[in-house]
């Protein structure tokens, strides 16, 4: 696994004449943040902006990355990167999950989203946009995986806790919960901006506390640790 942050600033290096031909100063990504797909690199002396495709990239080390020969690198045509770092990420119903400090990639495969409040799984990023992430998931894609397996004219007689009619008349599989992983060493510190009640109504954190192990401990102990990133400043 590899972060971004790590690869920011890495020296690049060619094969062919052993010299460094820039250092990377952004990461590029597709268009629904799933594939790493090339670097933006600077040249020092020049201060020319070249793009390099992941797929000439020789190997990559701790401190650079090597690539067999300068005759690969693309001009910059376009800054466009669509790396998803300073956006801030909200769900569909308009809640903040944070502001993205990081990308975890395995190969060319994005596989973890990291905001300041949490961290997510590629998967539930449903569109990247100039400044905003949007999590979720595709409705369409789950409402085809659904009607593969029951037929719409039997489906009156599934029990209705488990369909849900849509304006078009089809029944689709509700949206189940999904599970955000935050990041609790990122809440220490932070100040709290509501109270937060759990089970029973107990009160889990009072607002303007500071958050501590104890109460990090007590949220995840009431299922409220996502609640407790979300009114924390």
């Amino acid at each position: 696994m590899e972060k971004i942050s790590n690869i920011i600033s890495k020296k690049v290096i060619s094969l062919d004449n052993a010299n460094q031909v820039g250092y990377v100063v952004n990461v590029i990504f597709d268009e629904r943040v799933k594939f790493f797909t090339g670097l933006i690199i600077i040249d020092d002396e020049s201060e020319n902006s070249f793009v390099l495709q992941r797929e000439d990239i020789y190997s990559m080390g701790d401190e650079t990355i090597m690539i067999k020969s300068a005759d690969c690198l693309q001009y910059n045509i376009s800054s466009t990167s669509n790396n998803p770092v300073g956006k801030t990420v909200y769900d569909s119903h308009g809640n903040c999950l944070g502001r993205v400090c990081d990308v975890e990639l395995s190969g060319k495969v994005v596989k973890k989203i990291i905001t300041n409040f949490c961290e997510f799984p590629q998967r539930f990023v449903r569109k990247s946009g100039d400044n905003f992430l949007i999590y979720g998931i595709y409705k369409k894609e789950k409402e085809k995986s659904f009607k593969e397996k029951v037929e719409i004219a039997g489906a009156a007689n599934l029990p209705k806790a488990t369909i849900a009619q849509t304006l078009n008349g089809e029944f689709v599989r509700p949206e189940s919960p999904t599970r955000i992983f935050v990041n609790s060493n990122l809440l220490l510190g932070k100040v709290i901006t509501s109270d937060i009640f759990g089970f029973n109504n107990e009160l889990v954190a009072k607002k303007n506390d500071v958050i501590s192990k104890k109460i990090i401990s007590k949220a995840k102990a009431h299922n409220k640790l996502n609640l407790l990133s979300y009114y924390s400043k």
